[in-house]
């Protein structure tokens, strides 16, 4: 955390120092999008589980004032979502997402960087517990979070009466404990996670109104999580394309 503060200090002050004279008004939109999943996957004990389409839905939202931005997104808390493990038979997810970064554009608005956080909250709930279960049946929940610092370049540009938005964003460090309960009594298990993300978004912005945006592109997210233990075992891996369609509002 002493590295994310140093470098949101030195952005702030580099952006303070490029700011032009005249600031310029204080500036805002809020928007949904839908991303469905494409090619997705989902690795855990050497078991991969192809993902099924889901339109996932994301609430995001910006503030920028002069050359200065605070950009987020979330996904809410989901219904569980069903799908069949080959080992832990039927399996719910819950997962909520929240991503927050400070961004520092240069004078002309075309290039950024920026640090935020990262934070993913995740609920499973198994049909047949693990073979740490004392007595071998029984059903198993895992709840976990996981944190950590998220750097970003950005580029816009215009495209015809469009613009481009080119992002890359980088998560090293991600760091959480995931907890498993049973149904049989057994003793609940704490495991540290140790993780990283890898996330990019592509994507063209098309106004459609006086205070409305029309958004398309495509994203695409590889986060990978291992047991914070020698060895370093796999806890998840998850990648996926998702092409992005939705609106943004201007209050």
């Amino acid at each position: 955390m002493k590295r994310f503060a140093r470098l949101a200090a030195t952005l702030a002050l580099a952006g303070a120092l490029s700011a032009p004279a005249a600031a310029d008004p204080l500036d805002g939109q809020i928007g949904l999008t839908l991303n469905p999943i494409l090619g997705g996957y989902h690795d855990s004990y050497n078991d991969m589980v192809h993902l099924p389409p889901i339109p996932v839905p994301l609430i995001e939202g910006n503030l920028r004032f002069s050359n200065f931005e605070i950009t987020a997104y979330g996904l809410p808390p989901t219904i569980p979502i069903p799908y069949t493990d080959a080992i832990q038979g039927s399996v719910a997810l819950r997962l909520s997402i929240l991503n927050g970064i400070f961004r520092v554009w240069d004078p002309h608005g075309r290039f950024a960087l920026g640090a935020g956080e990262l934070v993913y909250n995740q609920t499973t709930s198994y049909q047949r517990a693990d073979g740490y279960a004392l007595t071998g049946t029984g059903g198993q929940t895992q709840y976990s979070r996981i944190v950590g610092a998220q750097y970003e370049a950005v580029a816009r540009m215009p495209l015809h009466a469009d613009r481009l938005e080119v992002e890359l964003d980088y998560a090293p460090v991600l760091l959480g404990t995931q907890v498993s309960t049973y149904t049989d009594g057994s003793p609940t298990r704490y495991n540290p996670e140790r993780g990283n993300q890898i996330e990019t978004n592509l994507r063209i912005t098309h106004h459609v109104g006086k205070h409305t945006d029309m958004i398309f592109g495509v994203r695409y997210v590889n986060f990978t999580a291992a047991y914070d233990v020698p060895g370093h075992p796999l806890s998840d891996r998850n990648a996926a394309v998702l092409p992005s369609f939705g609106y943004l509002w201007r209050p």
